[in-house]
């Protein structure tokens, strides 16, 4: 699990906490294979791994109450770094998926690795949000 500190610093007890974690999936012929986790089996084959996580900026009226929540979202990862990124498992809050969405779209990647070449993947990451 990787824990990723807020973009803007505000008072502690406004302060949204946004953690992710992230099991790594390469893409892959069937749907069986494609939920196990790739080892590597040489300095070649590595899974991707993000490079770039800008971090939601939460308007103050998303700030005013406290809660958690989780999202998962679906990244498609190119072998340039690019992603496609859909939520598989939203909030309850839509105007907050809009927001997240706007900002995952953002994420870079470096790429999954097969026999030391670039190879498109897939990896779904869970989004976790404490405002307190």
């Amino acid at each position: 699990m990787q824990s990723v500190a807020p973009a803007q610093s505000a008072p502690a007890a406004q302060e949204p906490k946004l953690t992710t974690e992230s099991p790594a999936r390469a893409a892959a012929p069937s749907e069986e294979s494609a939920n196990a986790t790739p080892s590597a089996k040489s300095s070649g084959d590595a899974a991707a791994h993000s490079i770039s996580q800008p971090l939601p900026e939460l308007p103050d009226d998303l700030r005013e109450q406290a809660y958690q929540t989780v999202a998962t979202a679906r990244f498609a990862i190119h072998v340039d770094g690019s992603a496609d990124v859909e939520l598989i498992k939203p909030t309850p809050n839509p105007r907050l998926n809009q927001i997240l969405l706007e900002t995952l779209r953002k994420w870079r990647f470096f790429p999954a690795m097969q026999a030391g070449h670039p190879i498109e993947s897939r990896q779904d990451i869970r989004v976790h949000f404490n405002v307190n």
